[in-house]
């Protein structure tokens, strides 16, 4: 049940993120739709919201720091908001390939012993806990995937319906873990029944 209220706020959180979100006007001087920075900073709250609470499922993002500033960098040093001791291919997690992100930030690299910030390539990976559930962590990051999708369409200027379509896959995916059976598999079903 827990899983189920997971879903259902998730839902219902992404659905007022989306109603939210409209063509801006024809007039630069009129127009009074939500701007796409505001879209953006409330799904960037949403997205860590519920990746903290996809750790109770076995879900992980960590932070995979490639080639920093610091001259005794060495491999891929890992970071993580757990609190969790993590190196990379760490063999108590399955490390499946998933990635939120690639590319450059501003950050602390584990590595730095004065917690400097730097700007250098990082790798945001997926993992799972090995004795967690693969089939409902494959399934947490195929949303979280959507909203972080949305996420990145939602910076200044862009087109507002990227952000719709990515959030909207999002509650399909959502609606098909919340109803008894998969969307398509009942339409087969149904299909093969009246045949």
């Amino acid at each position: 049940m827990r899983i189920f209220k997971y879903y259902t706020s998730l839902r219902a959180e992404i659905l007022e993120v989306v109603t939210g979100v409209e063509n801006s006007g024809w007039s630069l001087f009129w127009d009074e739709t939500t701007p796409n920075c505001v879209t953006k900073n409330r799904l960037e709250k949403l997205y860590q919201r519920c990746l903290g609470e996809a750790k109770d499922y076995g879900l992980y993002v960590v932070t995979r720091h490639c080639g920093c500033t610091n001259p005794k960098h060495s491999e891929y040093p890992v970071s993580n908001e757990y609190g969790l001791e993590i190196i990379y291919k760490d063999s108590n997690y399955v490390w499946n390939g998933g990635q939120m992100y690639q590319g450059i930030r501003s950050c602390v690299c584990p590595c730095s012993s004065k917690n400097k910030l730097s700007e250098h390539n990082v790798i945001d990976d997926v993992l799972y806990e090995k004795n967690a559930d693969q089939e409902l962590c494959k399934k947490l990051e195929d949303i979280l995937t959507d909203v972080v999708e949305a996420i990145e369409s939602a910076r200044d200027k862009n087109p507002r319906s990227a952000i719709r379509e990515n959030l909207l896959r999002a509650v399909l995916r959502i609606n098909d873990q919340l109803l008894p059976e998969p969307m398509d598999s009942y339409i087969q079903k149904q299909l093969e029944g009246n045949a």
